[in-house]
């Protein structure tokens, strides 16, 4: 009597299962671990022709370098104040410091967008003194 080989067993077929199940979590695992690479918020008080930005003690980094952030101010999709870099304020954006951003011609509810690692945050709304 002669055996023949009819096809792969079960063990082949549980194994390329495992190899596409551990391929997946891979997959799922990077996906998930990469989150924002900041999260910046705080408060914007206008003061004449500049907006006083106040970065919150929670801002992730502390502190980022006046060389790595640049902002704008829009009313609505208007934009009041282009893109300027950091450099133009010549600070660093640090926790509970305030940052003085030049904004002529914004008003109270403007918004205010800071630029960090190619993602733009809406960090605060302008409200008064």
């Amino acid at each position: 009597m002669k055996l023949f080989k009819k096809g792969q067993g079960a063990t082949e077929y549980l194994l390329m299962l495992a190899a596409v199940l551990v391929i997946v979590a891979i997959a799922v695992y990077y996906v998930t671990s990469t989150g924002p690479s900041a999260i910046i918020t705080g408060t914007a008080v206008k003061s004449g022709d500049n907006i006083n930005f106040t970065p919150s003690n929670t801002m992730v980094p502390a502190t980022i370098a006046q060389a790595d952030w640049e902002y704008a101010v829009y009313r609505g999709a208007t934009v009041i104040k282009d893109w300027t870099l950091g450099t133009t304020v010549g600070r660093d954006l640090n926790r509970g410091i305030p940052v003085p951003l030049a904004a002529a011609g914004s008003q109270v509810a403007d918004l205010v967008k800071i630029r960090y690692k190619g993602n733009s945050y809406d960090v605060a709304t302008v409200a008064t003194a």
